[in-house]
């Protein structure tokens, strides 16, 4: 399980995908990160919770890769370690909730190795496959 960079002439174009729908949210926030840095430099040393809300799938995606985007541009967090949990119903409404244990550590443009800035998270090509066999894979573009 994981993801995987699609070809796409200007923008990001993301497959992530996993055995069940967290984890293919879990992957899929890894990915945004691994957009503008290398994840894989970033230490899991400080830990926080998000919330999201979404009234389906699609919009649940959207607003948790936004979240997980601003994190590292407006809040200078590099996040590395991504715990999904999703139900129905948030505030006695219809809908969906994320609630999320992410962990890293404050950015550093050197250290996590910079690549290039994301202008958004976009519905453009989103995509949200729920297969036979539970497995789910998750399609997005974010605007460079």
């Amino acid at each position: 399980m994981g993801y995987q960079f699609l070809d796409h002439m200007t923008d990001a174009y993301i497959e992530a995908y996993g055995n069940t729908t967290e984890e293919a949210f879990e992957f899929a926030a890894r990915a945004v990160v691994d957009t503008m840095i290398s994840v894989d430099n970033v230490n899991s040393v400080k830990e926080e919770q998000i919330s999201i809300e979404g009234h389906d799938l699609e919009s649940l995606l959207f607003n948790w890769l936004d979240s997980v985007m601003l994190k590292l541009l407006v809040d200078k967090q590099a996040l590395s370690y991504f715990r999904v949990s999703i139900s129905r119903g948030f505030e006695s409404r219809d809908g969906l909730e994320l609630k999320a244990i992410v962990r890293g550590e404050h950015l550093d443009l050197e250290k996590h190795n910079y690549k290039v800035e994301i202008k958004g998270v976009t519905y453009h090509m989103m995509e949200i496959d729920i297969e036979s066999d539970n497995k789910v894979k998750l399609r997005f573009l974010l605007d460079l």
